[in-house]
């Protein structure tokens, strides 16, 4: 489960935003950068506890060398159906801007059923909310700051979505709080916000929020903003460029997987 959005700041970037939630109170991410595109890999055992069975599939968030920024968020997990996560990395592997993703989304949907979920991707000039659910994709295109969790807007209600108690209010916190979202400070703020108690847009219910990642597009380039834990339990925000395009190099790579919070020092695009 996870909270994400997209808005533009007062001072000219636009930036894309995930709380992940997961089955266990700690996780160490597995990274993809090769240059072209950023990723943090997606997993199909987000409800797991144990490590060793981790299963990593697609990109739950990342970014592409053309600006375009996208994540994910579940709404229902089905046996036999390819990873929601999986159409994440789709959008970054194919589409330099919000249309052309959703044209390769919707290719990808069409020629495989998809575990359901909520995608949602900005670019420079635009952004939209894509709903997959099976072979279904339902696109929103959004002009303001949006936010999505685990139920889908457009598709509506099914009684297999997975999360009955918290979507709902986590959803309603995170646009209250988007909306009034004008600089960076704002958006940090929102990811530890707890409206309304454990069922905060910081996870403290069921699953726990183990990662908060703020993805931000300057005049200077593409910046990421990362938490390892709870964003309101006062552990160190890393900020760090991403290597992609120009700035790409081996070097640049390895410096940007020293610094990223997690054990897990592995690319695994090499």
């Amino acid at each position: 489960m996870c909270t994400t959005g997209v808005v533009r700041l007062a001072d000219g970037s636009y930036a894309l935003f995930k709380n992940k939630d997961f089955g266990r109170a700690h996780l160490d991410d597995l990274l993809w950068i090769d240059g072209d595109r950023f990723g943090v890999m997606g997993m199909t055992t987000w409800a797991g506890d144990d490590p060793s069975l981790d299963e990593y599939s697609g990109f739950s968030i990342g970014a592409n060398r053309h600006g375009l920024l996208c994540c994910d968020s579940n709404v229902v997990t089905l046996d036999g159906h390819q990873n929601y996560d999986v159409m994440t990395e789709v959008a970054l592997r194919h589409g330099t801007d919000v249309p052309t993703a959703v044209a390769a989304i919707r290719s990808a949907c069409a020629a495989e059923a998809t575990s359901w979920g909520n995608l949602i991707m900005i670019d420079r000039q635009g952004a939209a909310v894509v709903e997959v659910r099976g072979h279904d994709v339902a696109v929103t295109l959004v002009d303001g700051p949006t936010a999505r969790s685990n139920h889908h807007l457009a598709l509506g209600h099914h009684e297999l979505q997975e999360d009955h108690h918290t979507t709902e209010l986590r959803l309603a916190s995170a646009q209250r709080n988007l909306d009034r979202a004008a600089v960076l400070d704002d958006v940090f703020a929102l990811q530890a916000a707890h409206d309304d108690g454990a069922t905060g847009v910081c996870n403290h219910s069921d699953l726990t929020t183990v990662y908060s990642y703020v993805l931000q597009m300057t005049s200077d380039g593409l910046r990421l903003h990362v938490v390892q834990g709870r964003p309101c339990s006062g552990s160190p925000r890393v900020t760090l460029p991403v290597p992609l395009g120009s700035a790409y190099s081996v070097s640049a790579a390895a410096r940007f997987l020293a610094d990223y919070p997690t054990a897990n020092k592995r690319n695994a695009a090499a």
